[in-house]
């Protein structure tokens, strides 16, 4: 195989990315991945993610958001293809406790007050009343309160990562699906990857993007990260189904000590297609599991036990029945923080692990950012806070 300025290892969220910037910047560009993406084995599937731009991780990630927002913006013009629909994100903290995303569900709620009030966010606090009315499909408490990002939405994930290809390989790169890399070596300022079949090819940068397969190639992540099985459902609606039509915000609402729950849950609007409920999920950061071994059917139990838990009580306009389930993965690291680096022993190695559950959003911007460092450019979105070593300092 030829040699290639840079090659991305993993083509999900943000190596589709990372290849879409590069190629457009002229350079001759590879992605390699085991699959053929979009695909169901990672963390970039189940038909929508939720972006929101004031961001509860930290007032560091709206930048990102925002760029990220931009460049979804400039494909849908490229390509006519539509990929973010802006409905608003409503987030509803805890008031017994609680974290979303390694942040305490306080803290998250103070944090997106402050990005908005940082960055001039479109946005507003919603008193319990003003909750209550507003947003009848929620049982919500008295005293419960909530936050509505104006400029948040959903993205649809398949064709997010699916566009950026098609785009990516108009300027010239190439894909390479269905094929595993087993090493790669630094040798005389050139980097050789090999894959599964023998096959070497070789380039002076290497992008790992791999999710949760991320530590099969950075050897400095095995004890940084830990990866977690997530479920995804699609429940029936029993009544009021304009509650959850096409302007009405996605969510996340941490229900953290109310009716047995133990986490926050999230949804989205009813996109409308035959057969298919409204998308809503719990997240798990507890447990750990590996990518190669999960288990990726949903039982009968998971279901009955997710809709008692976390559905009927807090949206009890959807009904028992699932009509729809997958299972993803979170590729976690301490506090939720993404890691956005070089490998200490081999500079022109360069990895992200970009995600804790809260990725997707940030990957048009994150990917810009990986090939402006490919290109021994200054990323447009300051990346400082998402080093190892920032990791490694963290409490």
């Amino acid at each position: 195989m030829p040699h290639y300025d840079v090659i991305v290892i993993g083509c999900g969220a943000v190596g589709s990315a990372a290849m879409l910037h590069l190629a457009k910047a002229g350079r001759r560009v590879l992605g390699i991945d085991r699959f053929q993406p979009p695909h169901r084995f990672g963390s970039t599937h189940g038909e929508t993610r939720i972006t929101r731009a004031a961001i509860g991780e930290g007032v560091d990630y709206t930048p990102l958001a925002r760029r990220s927002h931009q460049i979804w913006r400039e494909l849908e013009r490229e390509t006519g293809t539509h990929l973010f629909q802006q409905c608003g994100c409503l987030f509803i903290p805890s008031q017994h406790g609680g974290a979303v995303h390694g942040v305490s569900s306080g803290q998250f709620f103070a944090n997106i007050e402050a990005a908005a009030r940082l960055h001039g966010v479109d946005g507003e606090t919603l008193s319990a009343e003003r909750l209550r009315a507003d947003y009848p499909a929620f049982a919500t408490a008295p005293g419960d309160r909530a936050f509505l990002d104006r400029e948040g939405g959903y993205l649809l994930v398949e064709d997010c990562v699916r566009t950026e290809l098609v785009v990516a390989a108009r300027h010239g790169a190439e894909l390479v699906t269905g094929r595993r890399v087993t090493a790669f070596r630094r040798a005389a300022g050139v980097l050789s990857v090999t894959l599964e079949d023998g096959t070497t090819t070789s380039a002076t940068t290497l992008i790992v993007t791999t999710g949760p397969w991320i530590t099969e190639m950075i050897a400095p992540l095995r004890r940084r990260v830990h990866i977690t099985r997530q479920v995804l459902y699609w429940f029936e609606i029993l009544s009021n189904p304009q509650r959850f039509g096409p302007d009405a915000p996605v969510f996340i609402w941490d229900v953290t000590g109310r009716a047995g729950a133990a986490s926050d849950i999230y949804g989205f609007p009813w996109l409308g297609s035959p057969g298919n409920g409204v998308k809503l999920a719990n997240e798990v950061m507890t447990g750990e599991t590996d990518p190669d071994h999960v288990g990726r059917e949903v039982t009968a139990d998971e279901i009955a036990a997710t809709y008692e838990t976390y559905v009927r009580p807090f949206v009890p306009d959807l009904g028992p029945k699932c009509l729809r389930s997958e299972v993803c993965l979170y590729t976690n690291a301490s506090g939720g923080r993404f890691i956005i680096d070089r490998d200490p022993g081999a500079p022109e190695v360069i990895y992200a692990s970009a995600c804790s559950g809260h990725g997707f959003k940030h990957s048009p911007a994150v990917g810009e950012a990986l090939a402006a460092m490919a290109l021994g450019q200054a990323p447009l979105v300051d990346l400082s806070g998402f080093t190892l070593d920032r990791l490694a300092a963290a409490p």
